[in-house]
């Protein structure tokens, strides 16, 4: 649902949320889950600012019982230091917005209790986020990093996988601390969301590999360069397999090696895409020499 549009960014509000509003009004816990719902939009604020100034076109923000999501109409940043700034936006402006409601309440000297809320929602949020749960903040900034070192198929396969374990342990850790509170059930909840997340990030993966690779050469025209990483494969080697350890923003050429390791030819990264799609990702490195 359309709350309102800011800066030309539509601000949506989810169904679930509309129904946990209806549900908290009757608790007697609105304020604190309308403080909850100003500090996500802030840190979600924060996002779509550094998205913004790198050049990505944000289509709306829409906020979720459990936090909120600054949709990028790309869908994917590709760029891992674009992906890196924008996820730290959101937790860095939380903990900078701590600082200063912290220094309002030492100059006023006179506890506020809204104050104090505002201070502790932001404290969580950011903390929440730098949990290494993919698509939380955390998780995106690992996977961000990681793409430097092992491509961003890879690294997101490795932080998914992170993400479900971490997740069933925060649904084991909620069911155990219902007994405590009964709010606290929003804990388990929140973990069935966030498996089921960063399942579907799984899913991306290829997807995110194949957008990035494809639009490499635009990358280059825009940047004028683009550094170059030498592999060497033995002919048997699949295309697939090769694909496997590209990483971006860089080209890359293949030295490929029979049985005895003696090359056999050179092979670049466009010719492999080339291939890929005329004899199939389990096509060889030899099959491609030989029709060349």
């Amino acid at each position: 649902m359309r709350l309102l549009r800011i800066w030309g960014i539509d601000i949506k509000i989810n169904f679930l949320l509309c129904i946990l509003f209806t549900i908290i009004f009757f608790t007697g816990y609105l304020e604190n889950v309308l403080l909850s719902f100003l500090v996500v939009l802030l840190h979600e604020g924060a996002h779509t600012v550094i998205a913004r100034l790198l050049n990505y076109k944000i289509e709306n923000i829409e906020i979720f019982p459990f936090g909120g999501v600054a949709r990028i109409e790309e869908t994917i940043v590709l760029d891992p230091r674009h992906e890196m700034l924008i996820a730290l936006a959101g937790p860095v402006f939380n903990f900078i917005l701590v600082i200063l409601a912290y220094q309002i309440d030492y100059f006023i000297q006179k506890p506020h209790e809204l104050l104090n809320l505002f201070i502790y929602t932001n404290l969580i949020i950011g903390i929440f986020n730098l949990i290494p749960i993919i698509p939380l903040d955390g998780g995106r900034i690992i996977r961000a990093y990681l793409s430097f070192l092992i491509g961003v198929k890879r690294s997101t396969k490795i932080v998914v996988r992170i993400s479900k374990v971490i997740s069933v342990l925060l649904f084991l850790g909620g069911c155990f601390i219902i007994q405590f509170d009964i709010l606290n059930i929003f804990i388990p909840i929140l973990s069935v969301f966030l498996f089921i997340a960063a399942h579907r990030e799984h899913q991306m993966a290829v997807f995110i590999f194949m957008k990035e690779i494809t639009q490499k050469k635009q990358y280059l025209l825009a940047q004028g360069i683009l550094n170059t990483k030498y592999l060497v494969a033995i002919k048997s080697t699949s295309l697939k397999d090769v694909m496997n350890q590209f990483i971006p923003r860089k080209y890359h050429v293949v030295t490929v090696m029979d049985q005895n390791c003696k090359i056999i030819g050179v092979i670049t990264e466009s010719e492999i895409l080339d291939a890929m799609i005329k004899y199939g990702m389990n096509a060889s490195l030899e099959k491609l020499l030989s029709n060349k």
